[in-house]
């Protein structure tokens, strides 16, 4: 009897691991290779410098359209430390929650969201509005990013979140509540358990995949991957991808990738999210963990094999001088 094809092995051979619904895929690939004469490591490093997980959300399955980012191998062992710490978190909530019997208190929108990038990165609206010392100019700021949210609206559904806290800021202040707000904002955050970043590294490139505008630009895609832990959610944990084309420039003085700020983007963004449960979070960054220690284990031979033959050609080709 002929053995069946497994097609699924052939069709997406190289994926670790997919969590499926029902408009949309997460997966992650396995591009781990070891040292070889073309890397600047060592053969005890095991690991080549390209080595990437490449992790992906197929966020429009009609179109075939994702969003895609690489996650280092040195990162893994950071994400899982503090996922572990997030779970007990997690664990400690939802154990007070039953014994209390309460139900959760809610944070404000103005002191319950925060900003993603800009000055105010990591401020809430009431946060900011209530350290100002000049009321009238943290207006006139919060008034112009909120303009600014408004004309991508319904492109980026997290736009119109924000700017329901900014205008929540305005009603408090208006009303004369920020001030008491602003006092009991950090406890109900620590009831509510506010959003917190798990992963979050700087905005990258793909360095290979560049395209030339209709007005002579060469932009290069760019990616920029969070991982967020929201414990008042059902499915507590966030991933968001992000794809850009921007200009990419080498700084002068460090010869780093110097990307263009978001505002000066030239090429349409793409962006997907998908939230997971505490199960699937744990299961996708144990993959990876495990894989890359299976992988390792793999390699170590041939690799300690290698670097004791160099070890042993340096010796003989070195003389003491005379």
């Amino acid at each position: 009897m002929d053995a069946k094809n497994n097609e699924k092995a052939h069709k997406y051979a190289g994926q670790l691991i997919s969590i499926i619904r029902k408009t949309a895929v997460l997966s992650v690939n396995d591009r781990i290779s070891h040292v070889d004469e073309s890397a600047d490591a060592t053969y005890l490093e095991l690991l080549h410098p390209a080595s990437v997980y490449r992790m992906s959300i197929l966020g429009d399955i009609t179109n075939g359209l994702s969003a895609e980012a690489n996650i280092r191998p040195e990162d893994v062992k950071q994400i899982m430390m503090r996922l572990e710490f997030a779970e007990k978190l997690l664990f400690d909530r939802q154990t007070e929650k039953k014994l209390a019997g309460q139900p959760d208190e809610k944070l404000p929108p103005a002191f319950g969201v925060t900003f993603a990038f800009g000055k105010m990165k990591g401020e809430t609206p009431g946060g900011y509005l209530f350290k100002a010392e000049d009321k009238q100019a943290a207006l006139k700021e919060l008034r112009s990013q909120y303009d600014f949210l408004a004309q991508n609206a319904e492109k980026f559904a997290s736009n119109q979140k924000v700017m329901d806290a900014i205008k929540n800021a305005f009603d408090c202040y208006k009303q004369g509540t920020l001030n008491d707000l602003a006092g009991s904002a950090p406890q109900m955050a620590a009831k509510t358990g506010k959003e917190a970043i798990l992963y979050n590294p700087p905005e990258k490139t793909f360095r290979r995949d560049t395209k030339i505008l209709p007005d002579g630009t060469k932009v290069t895609k760019c990616y920029l991957i969070t991982i967020s832990f929201i414990p008042s959610n059902n499915y507590p944990y966030q991933i968001s991808i992000r794809n850009r084309y921007c200009e990419v420039k080498k700084d002068a003085k460090t010869g780093l990738e110097k990307i263009n700020p978001e505002e000066t983007d030239k090429s349409e963004t793409r962006e997907y999210k998908m939230s997971l449960t505490s199960g699937e979070m744990i299961s996708l960054i144990n993959a990876m963990d495990e894989n890359l220690h299976l992988y390792k284990s793999c390699v170590y031979k041939t690799m300690r094999q290698i670097d004791s033959k160099n070890q042993e050609e340096n010796r003989k080709a070195w003389r003491p001088q005379s």
